[in-house]
């Protein structure tokens, strides 16, 4: 999630917290908090949302300049079986479609069969359920209102686009301006994985710059060959 007219974007590691990066440079401009998943910059502002260890969610806005809380919704409740996730996963996905004040944030939760064999019909249709929500968000003054009739979520229909060839590591990927940015796993110390976070120049494949999401210590990235 990113803001070019700022010039930064706003990601999260695999504990949930927010990091952001200065999109020239890739430099780490700030942390904050535990268990978040960014959804939008609007107004200078961040919207994230907070991921319960029960079914709820809270929306928490930030300062996009410093990282700083500036207030914290009630707690939402999702149905007793959602499994909200940090990254979208077939039991649970975000949607946010445009980037402004009021900010509209979908959700989708699916209960999935987790048995062995194929489960029969009935089994089947105990065990899982799909869920729609919306999310009605005011920046500027602070507030959230879960939204009615939003069972069925139609699509705007976009022209497919070939997608872009990938290294085979790369696990998600979005443009922001005229960067591409890949999200990446690669073996780290100690035998663990590290989540990077890397620049492409689209049109020649080159990185430009990349930045290690899980560790703490490294504020400054690499810079790399164009």
């Amino acid at each position: 999630m990113a803001d070019a007219s700022g010039g930064r974007a706003v990601v999260h590691d695999r504990q949930g917290a927010l990091i952001a990066l200065d999109l020239e440079t890739g430099a780490v401009l700030w942390r904050h908090g535990r268990a978040l998943r960014p959804c939008a910059i609007v107004g200078g502002n961040v919207v994230a949302l907070r991921m319960g260890t029960s079914p709820e969610l809270e929306v928490e806005l930030l300062d996009a300049g410093e990282g700083t809380e500036l207030w914290t919704s009630p707690t939402l409740a999702l149905p007793p079986w959602a499994h909200p996730t940090l990254q979208d996963s077939p039991e649970f996905t975000v949607d946010t479609a445009e980037y402004q004040d009021p900010l509209v944030i979908r959700w989708t939760a699916r209960a999935l069969y987790r048995g062995g064999a194929p489960p029969g019909p009935a089994v089947a249709g105990d065990r899982s359920h799909e869920a729609h929500g919306a999310l009605r968000v005011g920046v500027a003054t602070p507030s959230v209102e879960p939204l009615a009739g939003t069972a069925t979520v139609a699509e705007a229909e976009v022209p497919e686009r070939p997608p872009p060839r990938l290294a085979p590591d790369v696990l998600d990927y979005g443009q922001v301006g005229a960067l591409r940015l890949e999200l990446t796993v690669r073996p780290g110390s100690g035998g663990q994985d590290a989540v990077v976070l890397r620049a492409v120049d689209p049109r020649t494949a080159a990185a430009v710059w990349e930045v290690v999401l899980d560790e703490t210590a490294e504020t400054r990235p690499r810079r790399l060959r164009p």
